[in-house]
């Protein structure tokens, strides 16, 4: 099927992906032949003189219907106490590796970073500002959150820490479909920490989901009526992804009537964008929407895929060096994932067997993921493109180009960068699949998950 078919064909049929944020997913990753040295990722990290710094944390109160992330709800305070110790340590070392490179951004992910103690955000700042003591004038800290596991007190700690950004699921505002969801709380505890949050921060992302069991459109419009009263400065609206192994995938296989179907949830898409834009919310991908001028409301994410080197700490963190991209193993199940976290705790910083788990990026693969998450940011240059690969965009995808601007996904207005249209963002999964190598496509294809 060629290029133009592909696109045809799947936006025909309604076809909705999975939200592509990435490029190979953790899906292609397999074990090293041999245990990956740092030695292999200092050489990978090339001249870049910046780098950017995630740190996950994989625990939670309890796993979403939806969720597919690496996390465990299974745990104990001195499991957590272990952890950032470990991490502690992990940053130190890794510190006199890139120690001297000016941090871009930093982020906590998870799981629930919110979970920690305050002494514990303070244990990883300090390791932080010692290992890595220069930062950019905007760098970005952010910390994921959930609207029950802070207080006013850590909040006021972790600002004071430097943090700048925000991030809380908020996913629904009507109470059975946060039930549905497998969310424990009251709507009440939702908006006041939201309240909170916009209270303190420069920065808030709040995420909604759409397509949720027993969802309707009007309650939909109600939950994203009543985050935009909060005017946060942006917003992620997500359809659910009904992935194996989650609690919704069963739920949708034995009433599938209470949920949208993918051309429902384009409609929804639709919807969205609309009263976003009413709102003056300015889209910058297919599910967020910002009221930060100017730069990206997301800046880590957009600098790792312009290029700059991702170190990541932690279990199930991702790292993102040149041709590597490594991890520890992955799995969903708590019977899987407990003893990735328990290796990770069990073991000291070795600098000849960092990773156990990733892949090595062909150099056609590398310009994939650089046109990939370029298209994705609105941003890709045929000029960057040149000078990072000393070959033409054109050469190298010319078909897809060309499709691309035949369906008028994108405009190429001055001459040199490729930006999405409004079609081009809604329909951007589909795009994004369009650039994947058949070695990706067969890896993740392959996948059996754990």
């Amino acid at each position: 099927m060629d290029c133009l078919e592909f696109l045809r064909t799947n936006i025909a049929n309604k076809e909705l992906p999975t939200y592509v944020y990435g490029y190979p997913s953790k899906r292609a990753y397999r074990a090293f032949p041999q245990p990956l040295r740092i030695i292999d990722v200092v050489e990978q990290a090339g001249r870049s003189k910046q780098i950017n710094i995630y740190i996950h944390i994989p625990f939670c109160r309890y796993r979403c219907a939806y969720c597919t992330l690496f996390l465990t709800t299974r745990f104990k305070p001195a499991t957590r106490d272990s952890y950032v110790a470990r991490l502690v340590e992990h940053v130190a070392r890794y510190g006199e590796y890139f120690g001297d490179r000016e941090v871009v951004s930093i982020y906590f992910g998870g799981g629930t970073p919110t979970l920690l103690t305050r002494h514990q955000f303070g244990e990883l700042f300090a390791a932080l500002d010692a290992a890595f003591p220069t930062r950019s004038r905007q760098c970005e800290i952010t910390v994921e959150s959930a609207p029950d596991t802070f207080d006013n007190n850590l909040l006021d700690c972790l600002k004071a820490l430097g943090v700048n950004r925000m991030s809380m699921g908020i996913q629904s505002m009507v109470p059975g479909e946060l039930a549905h969801s497998g969310r424990p709380y009251s709507v009440e505890t939702a908006e006041a920490a939201i309240e909170a949050l916009i209270k303190r921060f420069s920065h808030v992302n709040l995420d909604l989901i759409y397509g949720l069991r027993g969802q309707t459109r009007d309650s939909w419009i109600f939950s994203l009526g009543r985050v935009l009263d909060y005017e946060p400065q942006t917003i992620s609206l997500y359809p659910v992804v009904v992935r194996p192994m989650t609690n919704i995938i069963t739920s949708k296989a034995h009433n599938p009537e209470l949920f949208f179907s993918e051309a429902e949830k384009y409609e929804v898409y639709d919807q969205n964008v609309a009263v976003m834009v009413a709102n003056n919310y300015r889209q910058e991908s297919f599910t967020r929407f910002t009221k930060i001028a100017g730069g990206h409301a997301y800046r880590q994410e957009a600098s790792d895929f312009e290029g700059t080197p991702l170190l990541g700490l932690g279990a199930g963190a991702r790292n993102y060096f040149g041709r590597y991209h490594y991890s520890t193993d992955y799995a969903v199940d708590w019977s899987a994932a407990s003893p990735i976290i328990s290796a990770f705790l069990a073991r000291s910083f070795d600098p000849n067997a960092i990773a156990s788990h990733g892949i090595k990026l062909t150099q056609e693969d590398l310009a994939r993921r650089y046109v990939l998450l370029g298209l994705t940011l609105s941003a890709l240059s045929r000029r960057r493109y040149a000078a990072v690969f000393g070959r033409a965009l054109t050469v190298d995808f010319g078909k897809e180009l060309e499709a691309l601007e035949a369906l008028q996904l994108v405009d190429f207005a001055d001459g040199d960068t490729y930006q999405l249209t409004h079609a081009g963002f809604k329909y951007s999964s589909i795009m994004a699949r369009m650039f994947y190598s058949r070695t990706m496509v067969a890896l993740e294809e392959q996948y059996q998950a754990a």
